[in-house]
């Protein structure tokens, strides 16, 4: 079967109260080939900033962060501004050998590939303000 490329929208709504937030994809089966990020603060002048983390949440345990199988992006003091902030990010993660020994170019410089993902993912929300909402769309290669 062929691959093909989509699209997978997560948004967050910091609730009344919080400071944190977690919102979750449906199934996502490929690679992950970039994240674009919006943010929109409770007013335009807000200074709140805020860190996100996407995760590929474990199926046997979809909502414990500390179980999670990989972070796939860990950007923090984003969203102060939201014109400023917002962009497209491109997660990549060391290819590996058969022993999980890092592969590189020239025994210096290492090769990146994208993430593989098979599961749910998370987008996590951390040092936000109530009222704060971040979107992440992200572009997977499906299998």
């Amino acid at each position: 079967m062929p691959s093909k490329i989509t699209m997978h929208k997560i948004q967050n709504t910091i609730a009344v109260g919080a400071t944190t937030g977690n919102s979750y994809s449906k199934a996502i089966r490929g690679k992950i080939l970039s994240v674009k990020l919006i943010y929109s603060n409770t007013t335009h002048s807000s200074s709140s900033d805020r860190d996100i983390n996407i995760f590929e949440m474990n199926p046997e345990d979809p909502t414990a962060v500390g179980d999670a199988l990989q972070e796939v992006l860990n950007l923090g003091g984003l969203g102060a501004d939201p014109d400023a902030d917002n962009g497209v990010y491109y997660p990549r993660t060391p290819a590996q050998d058969n022993t999980g020994t890092d592969v590189t170019f020239d025994a210096t410089n290492e090769i990146y590939t994208p993430f593989v993902v098979f599961g749910r993912v998370n987008l996590a929300i951390t040092a936000a303000a109530a009222g704060d909402i971040t979107t992440a769309y992200i572009m997977v290669e499906e299998y």
